[in-house]
Parts: C-alpha cells; sequence; structure tokens
C-alpha cells in the first residue's frame, strides 16, 4: 500500500510541477522538467558539474521516454492511461538504480532522505517541494 500510494504520488508531483496551461491545454516540456529535476539533486546532494551534466542527460531521456510512453497509451485507448503500480515501481527502481550510479554513497543517501521527506510531506497534504522553496 505504501509503494502504491509513493508511486501514485511522484507521477502526480511529477505531472503536475511541470504542468504549462498556455491556450487551456496541458503541454509538458521534458527539459524544463529535467532541468527542475536535477536542479533539485544539486541542491540537494552537493553534486560537481559532471555528476549535473549526467543527472541531466538521465532526467531528459528518462522524462522524454516517459511522456512518450503515456502518449502512446492515451492515443491508443482514447484517454488517460489507467495507472499500473507494478510500473510505476519498476521504473522508480530503474530512476534510482541510474542516480546511485552517478552519485557517490552520501549523496545517494542525501537524494533517498530527501525523497522520503518530500513523500512524507505529499501525505501530510503538501507538494513536496515544488514551487515551495523547500
Amino acid at each position: 500500500m505504501k509503494k502504491l500510494f509513493f508511486a501514485i504520488a511522484a507521477m502526480f508531483v511529477t505531472m503536475t510541477a511541470s504542468a504549462q496551461f498556455p491556450g487551456g491545454g496541458m503541454q509538458f516540456n521534458p527539459e524544463d522538467m529535467a532541468k527542475r529535476q536535477a536542479d533539485r539533486v544539486k541542491e540537494v546532494c552537493k553534486i560537481n558539474d559532471d555528476q549535473y551534466k549526467k543527472i541531466l542527460n538521465f532526467f531528459v531521456t528518462d522524462t522524454k521516454a516517459m511522456m512518450a510512453r503515456m502518449d502512446s497509451l492515451m492515443n491508443a485507448g482514447g484517454g488517460m492511461p489507467q495507472f499500473d503500480p507494478a510500473d510505476m515501481q519498476k521504473r522508480r527502481d530503474a530512476q534510482n538504480k541510474a542516480i546511485k550510479g552517478i552519485l557517490t554513497e552520501d549523496q545517494f543517501k542525501a537524494y533517498t532522505k530527501d525523497q522520503e521527506e518530500r513523500m512524507a510531506r505529499m501525505r501530510q497534504g503538501g507538494f513536496g517541494g515544488f514551487g515551495g522553496g523547500n
């Protein structure tokens, strides 16, 4: 149950934080979304420029893949895709594995701690620090 909530919340925060509404429609910019994520990791984990480039590249690639998959599912089904908690957890595990390969052990601990704290804030009705300066 905890993992299901985490997966749903992570997807919601990611989508909400990057939504733009020009002309009344929801559009996502993968580069902007990835930059916000990489900036957060830079702030929390105190990474160097080389690590930042790798993290940013990872997030751009990952975000584009996620958006392409969502577009494909939406076009195939004619609406919002059904949420698959197992798929979301696999995606999250793959993200953590990739990020762990870029960060030092201490940096990854800081990253993990930040993710847990953000999820705790979300469970209490917040948005995990997006847009709020946390």
